[in-house]
This record gives C-alpha cells, structure tokens and sequence, in this order.
C-alpha cells in the first residue's frame, strides 16, 4: 500500500508531463499558388507542402526553397499500376524523412510487383511509401490498401488515410475500427472540412472551418492509437481566396489541438 502511495503521485506526474499530441501539419500543393509559398506556408504557420507533382527537375527547386524558410516538402504524389517508380524521380527527397503518396489507379498482374519494386527503391533513399486510396481508382478505400500491402509484405510500404475519400466511399461509422485496422502501416492523414453524407467534392472538401463532420473525432482516434505521423491539408478546387482558405484552416487547426488537450 505505501508503494502504491508513492508511485501513484509519479504516475500523475508523468502524465502530465507527456508530449502533448502535436502532428506536423501540411498543405497540399493544390491549395498553394502564391509567389513565394515556401514563405507564404510559413508566414500562416504550416510545416511545409505536401503531395507535390514536380517534375524530377523542379522538385529539386521545391526542396531548396522550403528547406531555405525552415519548411519541408514533405511528400510527392505519384501513380503505380505496372510499372515501379524511378528513383531519378524521388531522389531530391532522400534523407528528409519524406514519403511518396502512391495511388494505384488501374489493377494488374504486375502491379503487386511494381509496388513492391517502388517500396524496394525509396526504402534505399529513406523515402516511405504510403498507398493513398482514391475514389473512382483501382485502391480506392482502406481495406483495398490493406489488402494490396499484405500482398506487397514490404516493410517500406503502408497507407495514408485521406478524410474525404474516406467519406467518399466508406461508412463513416467505421472510422475508428478502420483507423486501428492500420496498426504501424499507417504512415500519414490528411483532413479538411467535410459534410458527413456529401455526395460530390465541394461537400467533401471544404477548409478545415467548415463543414459538419467532427474533427476532433478523427483526431481524438488517431491520438488514442499514438500515431505520430504528419497531416495534410487536402485544399482541392475549393473556392474563394487560397490564402484566406488556408489561414482560417489554420486556425480551426490550432483551436482542434487545443480542445484535445483539455
């Protein structure tokens, strides 16, 4: 019983001083068209870009520009089907800690192989690979990335979950089992603001202010589970002013972490 007194008191103690749960945060490139984004991205708080579709020769520049303002490219978005990925066309990310988000748009013999090829060949460069299922592709929901991982069975490889495709094709009802399903292959997320039942992509991608799905359901999850990795901002075709866009999703950000400490 006195053990119990002394150490319950420490316990206390460590909780309270555990790492608050703090991912990265990102935008992606389709809500950046600005000058100078690098300095753009850092001036409203982000920690670099993501899902870049630089040419092999301009991503070389992307890189050079973020890392110059503090900031990171933090991944490059990219297609597989039968064919694996160049490493000429990743190599700029080498050693940053950066991924490539992988879509698989059309399924065939080869694509397992090819999968496994590009997981081989960024795993060199320390480049994580992280399937991205996409509505209307041949992965277009988790347990189909799940899937075609198991059959991969390459460590490099695993999956980014994306909010509103998740929404797109998936029960919502099922988030948190789908999230724990992942276990250490999830690898990223990325969110906006979405109406939970949107039929069509200016329902399912809003800014992060917007929109009646809950955020911090989604975040309250992935903080239960210790995911650690980064977040983007999924920005596509929304409307009005980019950067009004993205500093009032900063904001919903700041205040969604702020509410999952209390």
């Amino acid at each position: 019983m006195l053990l119990f007194k002394i150490l319950f008191p420490f316990s206390l103690l460590v909780s309270a001083f555990a790492e608050p749960f703090q991912p990265k945060f990102y935008a992606f490139q389709n809500g950046v068209n600005f000058k100078n984004p690098a300095a753009t991205l850092k001036e409203l708080g982000f920690d670099g870009i993501s899902q870049v579709r630089a040419h092999p020769t301009g991503l070389p520049k992307q890189v050079q520009s973020f890392e110059a303002a503090g900031l990171k490219v933090l991944s490059i978005y990219l297609n597989v089907n039968d064919k694996p990925i160049e490493p000429a066309t990743v190599r700029a990310l080498a050693n940053r800690g950066s991924l490539i988000e992988l879509t698989i748009q059309k399924m065939n013999p080869k694509t397992v192989e090819a999968v496994r090829q590009t997981a081989a060949m960024a795993e060199n460069l320390k480049i994580k690979v992280a399937l991205y299922p996409h509505h209307g592709f041949a992965v277009a929901t988790m347990p189909q990335a799940m899937d075609l991982i198991k059959k991969v069975n390459h460590p490099n490889l695993g999956v980014m979950f994306n909010l509103c495709h998740f929404l797109k094709n998936e029960d919502p009802q099922t988030l948190e089992t789908t999230l724990e399903k992942t276990g250490s292959k999830l690898f990223a997320v990325s969110t906006c603001g979405a109406n939970l039942g949107g039929g069509n992509w200016n329902q399912l991608i809003q800014p992060l202010d917007k929109g009646d799905f809950p955020q911090e359901r989604l975040f309250r999850a992935l903080n239960s589970l210790k995911f650690s990795g980064p977040v983007g901002l999924q920005c596509y075709a929304i409307k009005g002013d980019k950067h009004d866009n993205l500093q009032k999703s900063m904001a919903a950000w700041k205040t969604i972490i702020r509410n999952l400490a209390k």
